[in-house]
């Protein structure tokens, strides 16, 4: 599925047409609406309503009518910016733009939520004291993603620091219920307080510290993968370890209230 993110882009994106041209293109794919007003209306909704498929089928039909959509916007430069930023948000949900439409870059799971937004859920759930903080980091990685040009060292490095104040968060909320101690400006500390504290295996903190070590300033490129595939990939594994812990805490808390 597509990501609250990417629903957005793509309702700025289309609010660049004309309202008829909008409202003959949403209604081609299912998507009816009784006055073109309601057709922009729903373009600032994010698509919220649409179903995968019909996004699917727009997206693809905007990706070959690109040259006739960008004839009907003046300056032709806001056309190219909203085309970059949904370019690259798609991106960050696992798909690729080229003349035949959309190309999954990895294996996609139809009919899953995209993992970001079960993580901010799951965030927003967890209690944490940096919840919004984290949350902000997270937005401003894929932002920095999405940017003209690309700040790629910064999507990194907002995602590195999500995953490190997550971690950190959760590690003070166990602390008042485990032995141990930590010193949180070393994050070698919390890992292994997270681990002493009965929250991850050693595997797994060692898997969390690769992560870690792959986003962190001065890391190596992989061979074979360009600054934006680094980019992208890094900024998934960080997302996803992320989710991991968030998963693990908020799971653990509810256990430990049932048991009460």
């Amino acid at each position: 599925m597509f990501s609250v993110r990417t629903k957005l882009s793509l309702g700025q994106f289309l609010e660049l047409q004309e309202p008829h041209i909008l409202c003959i293109l949403l209604q081609k794919h299912g998507l009816v609406f009784p006055s073109e007003y309601d057709a922009l209306i729903f373009s600032r909704g994010g698509f919220e309503g649409a179903a995968n498929e019909q996004l699917r089928g727009l997206i693809d039909e905007i990706v070959r009518t690109r040259g006739d959509l960008r004839n009907q916007v003046n300056p032709r430069y806001r056309f190219d910016e909203r085309w970059d930023d949904i370019r690259h948000c798609l991106e960050l949900d696992g798909y690729r733009l080229d003349n035949g439409g959309l190309v999954p870059i990895e294996p996609i799971l139809e009919g899953t939520v995209p993992i970001e937004d079960d993580l901010t859920r799951e965030i927003r759930a967890s209690g944490l004291a940096e919840t919004e903080e984290i949350i902000r980091l997270l937005a401003s990685s894929g932002d920095a993603f999405s940017r003209v040009p690309p700040d790629y060292n910064g999507c990194l490095t907002n995602a590195r620091v999500a995953l490190e104040t997550l971690g950190k968060g959760i590690a003070r909320i166990r602390c008042e219920r485990h032995r141990g101690n930590f010193d949180d400006r070393i994050w070698g500390q919390v890992l292994a307080f997270l681990r002493v504290s009965g929250l991850v295996t050693e595997e797994e903190e060692r898997g969390i510290a690769g992560v870690y070590g792959f986003v962190s300033p001065g890391a190596h490129r992989p061979l074979g993968l360009s600054e934006e595939e680094t980019a992208r990939l890094g900024r998934s594994l960080a997302v996803s370890m992320c989710y991991f812990l968030i998963k693990r805490h908020n799971g653990g808390a509810k256990l430990q209230r049932k048991s009460a």
